[in-house]
């Protein structure tokens, strides 16, 4: 298991469309990929459990990742985050 801390700097948080940016990144990879917000453990590959930890500006999230290409993942998606969601 890879997991990485990262803190949210964009100002809207992650609202519908980052957090689907998010979700289809996730679903790039084979391996099982989390999002977790104060100790709330969410499915990384599914938009309706993103939204549901209602991110927000200056959230710290540790995103996690297990089973095959777990390391690229978590850094690519670490990476979107830190990047505020721009390619």
């Amino acid at each position: 298991m890879t997991e990485k801390e990262v803190v949210v700097k964009s100002d809207a948080g992650v609202h519908a469309r980052p957090a689907m940016m998010f979700v289809r990144e996730a679903m790039k990879y084979p391996c099982e990929v989390f999002i977790v917000k104060d100790d709330v453990e969410a499915n990384g590959k599914s938009i309706m459990s993103v939204l549901g930890l209602a991110i927000t500006s200056g959230t710290r999230l540790i995103v996690r990742a297990a089973g095959q290409d777990e390391e690229d993942a978590v850094d690519r998606l670490v990476s979107l985050i830190e990047n505020d969601f721009k390619n």
